[in-house]
């Protein structure tokens, strides 16, 4: 067998694996973005209450931030195992707000 129809034989394995690669990101970066949206939600909901409410509420913001914090941390890995070293794109659509203080 040739170089060439081995390299032609091994084409369409290549092009799977790029496609669970680009699908992989996706639901990664799908998930990011639903977590940053309930992050907002409880954010908001947070500032709008006081007392033993806000308390009980920050408790679900923390556990919703820390969630999220994992999540883009591991959308980071898989960009990297992808060969994308270059973060400042993750920030720009996908940023993360600074952390509320009790």
């Amino acid at each position: 067998m040739a170089r060439d129809d081995r390299v032609n034989a091994l084409l369409p394995v290549e092009v799977e694996f790029q496609r669970e690669k680009a699908s992989g990101l996706r639901r990664t970066g799908d998930k990011l973005e639903e977590l940053l949206k309930q992050l907002a939600q409880v954010e908001l909901e947070v500032r709008a209450q006081t007392g033993s409410r806000r308390a009980a509420l920050f408790i679900r913001y923390r556990a919703v931030r820390q969630e999220t914090e994992k999540q883009r941390w591991n959308f980071m890995v898989q960009r990297e195992a992808c060969g994308l070293r270059n973060h400042k794109e993750l920030d720009i659509l996908y940023p993360m707000p600074p952390p509320l203080k009790e």
